[in-house]
């Protein structure tokens, strides 16, 4: 078997180089290798990260959001006692590879526009933009908007809140009667089921 020609042989070398110092510093892919894709975790890892109880919710059961559609992700749902404030944790990617920062405008607008749509199957449900704000969460800001308006003759509010984990979209939505605002915090909740699933 002929010995490899020294041109050829030099990639190889780094490759192996690297294969022995992983972990390393300074271990680099040869010039013009293609680099390697983004590594994450599986959805199913994340969401277990999830706690049992966070900012005064009660986590409940794991769904898909649309089984047809691996892209529309997982949802995990949470409710305070007598279920005067409910939650929903969306984890998603829409079927990108690996989500980033940039993509957060875009989704959350989207996020926003769903929120407050009108349900064809129900009537007497309005929802406005009643502000909007960053929310800080370690990892990496969450964008929310809290949303108010009426659920037939109930006044409610509700929060959402969207940011990047794991490489995937977290939509937090956190929706509660407004007389019951001081019941719950929604953005201590969105800091606590983000900070966690961030691990």
């Amino acid at each position: 078997m002929r010995p490899l020609p020294e041109a050829a042989a030099r990639p190889l070398l780094a490759l192996l180089g690297c294969a022995v110092l992983l972990g390393l510093a300074g271990c680099v892919a040869p010039e013009g290798a293609a680099p390697a894709a983004p590594v994450r975790p599986p959805s199913a890892e994340v969401l277990a990260r999830l706690p049992a109880q966070a900012a005064g919710f009660d986590r409940f059961g794991v769904q898909d959001v649309a089984a047809e559609d691996p892209g529309a992700g997982k949802v995990v749902e949470y409710a305070t006692p007598r279920r005067v404030a409910v939650a929903q944790v969306f984890l998603y990617d829409l079927g990108q590879p690996v989500v980033t920062a940039a993509d957060l405008p875009a989704e959350a607008e989207r996020a926003i526009s769903e929120a407050t749509a009108l349900p064809v199957d129900r009537t007497g449900r309005q929802l406005s933009v009643a502000s909007r704000s960053p929310l800080l969460v370690p990892g990496g800001d969450f964008s929310c908007a809290a949303l108010s308006g009426t659920f037939g003759r109930n006044q409610v509010e509700r929060q959402v809140c969207l940011g990047v984990v794991a490489g995937r979209f977290m939509r937090v939505q956190v929706t509660m009667p407004s007389r019951g605002a001081a019941l719950a915090d929604p953005r201590a909740f969105v800091q606590a089921v983000a900070g966690a699933a961030r691990g």
